[in-house]
């Protein structure tokens, strides 16, 4: 009979290799696995619910460029227009003239206080008669023509022609500036002018003559004679009526005062 020979076993070489056996197999699994996740799905076998992602960046840019450009334009034409206007610059002003200085000297009018200008009205005066019966009042001659109470007097002297020459009323008094223009270049410290002059229509009066100044060859007549179109005058009243065409005797007294 054939016998079969025993074969000594070694446990120990049994148990290393089969760990090594294990651990090859185990790798081996892991490999298996490894390989079967990183194939792709068939086409059509997507299971529901499943995601896939990608990049576009390229497209993303291009359509981002896009969506930037469409809002600027919707800004833009939302955004009212606005136009920048300029400030007018004024022009530069230009400096007035310098005003060439006033010489100094005396002045051209006559300075006067209140009393001394009522005191150089005409109807302040005392009126002197021509001759001395007419003071007598309303006799001889004068009773004879029809004179009656507030009736003109006469003034001293005769008109031109010899007409009757009455005492001036004022109906407005001239003013100082009226007479203040026509004062002669060297007046005089006080003077006087006198003129005879036809009462007119509108308590104007016209044809007007010198008949004197005080002092003598001082203008002031003249003076009188230039500012008498501004005088308005009363005309006399004779009987009871106004005599309009009638002469009056016209005087204008000059004085200066010194503050």
């Amino acid at each position: 009979m054939w016998r079969v020979p025993r074969l000594r076993l070694d446990s120990g070489l049994f148990r290393r290799r089969g760990a090594a056996l294990l651990l090859t197999l185990l790798l081996e699994a892991l490999l298996i696995l490894l390989l079967l996740f990183m194939i792709p799905p068939a086409p059509g076998n997507r299971k529901p619910g499943s995601t896939t992602t990608f990049s576009v960046e390229a497209a993303g840019e291009d359509k981002a460029d896009s969506t930037k450009s469409e809002k600027a334009e919707s800004k833009a034409r939302a955004r009212p227009a606005t136009a920048t206007v300029q400030p007018a610059v004024p022009p530069p002003e230009v400096p007035p003239p310098p005003v060439p200085p006033m010489p100094r000297g005396p002045l051209p009018f006559i300075v006067m206080t209140r009393d001394e200008y009522r005191a150089a009205q005409i109807s302040n005066m005392p009126q002197r008669p021509s001759d001395p019966g007419a003071a007598a009042g309303p006799s001889g001659a004068a009773a004879a023509s029809g004179a009656m109470p507030g009736d003109t007097p006469l003034a001293g002297g005769k008109g031109p022609g010899g007409e009757p020459l009455y005492a001036a009323e004022w109906y407005r008094r001239p003013r100082q500036a009226e007479l203040a223009t026509y004062l002669p270049q060297r007046w005089a410290r006080e003077g006087s002018g006198l003129i005879a002059c036809r009462t007119v229509a509108r308590y104007h009066v016209e044809d007007c003559k010198i008949l004197g100044e005080s002092p003598p060859g001082s203008g002031y007549g003249y003076a009188v004679l230039q500012a008498s179109f501004q005088f308005l005058v009363r005309p006399p009243r004779v009987g009871g009526k106004e005599m309009v065409g009638a002469w009056v005797s016209i005087r204008i007294d000059y004085t200066v005062t010194v503050k």
